[in-house]
């Protein structure tokens, strides 16, 4: 959901992200196309501003989209927008994507079983965590920063700090 709780984002076995105005139920945004996800779209996460979206795949990639604004809907149908950034280095299938409240990281889950934080700016990698046993499923920041909690299929949840550096 985005920060404003105006829209609704997921992804798709299509490969695609699809983002709905909550109140009219219109579908307003359709991210996909030569620069988009190859392989089905597992998560997605709004920026803390709203107007960017990450989306992870079982293509091992990350995808940073600039939303279109002002979005479209209703009969002029959904717009596109754009993808500014693909993320890459996770070794297996991506199945979660989260921003931290300060918009400085994103973070990433995957089947190799490995945390990530990703400069948004850049796209590169800046740390790999390791942790579980098992695909790492969920990444969840606190809303106040410094901390972010991490599940998976190994049946743990672990709860981590970081630090700016």
């Amino acid at each position: 959901m985005s920060p404003d709780t105006q829209y609704v984002a997921a992804g798709s076995l299509d490969k695609s992200v699809r983002v709905w105005d909550i109140h009219t139920g219109f579908l307003v945004e359709r991210l996909e196309g030569p620069d988009g996800h190859k392989d089905s779209v597992y998560s997605v996460a709004f920026s803390p501003n709203g107007k960017d979206l990450v989306s992870g795949s079982l293509d091992r990639t990350i995808k940073m989209w600039e939303l279109s604004t002002p979005r479209g809907g209703g009969n002029a149908g959904p717009k596109g927008g754009k993808c500014v950034k693909t993320f890459e280095g996770h070794r297996d299938f991506v199945l979660s994507v989260a921003l931290t409240p300060d918009a400085n990281w994103v973070l990433s889950g995957s089947k190799d079983r490995g945390v990530q934080f990703w400069d948004p700016r850049t796209g590169t990698t800046q740390l790999m965590l390791q942790g579980h046993k098992n695909s790492v499923i969920s990444v969840a920041p606190s809303p106040q920063g410094g901390y972010f909690a991490t599940g998976s299929g190994d049946q743990k949840a672990r709860i981590w700090s970081y630090r700016p550096f």
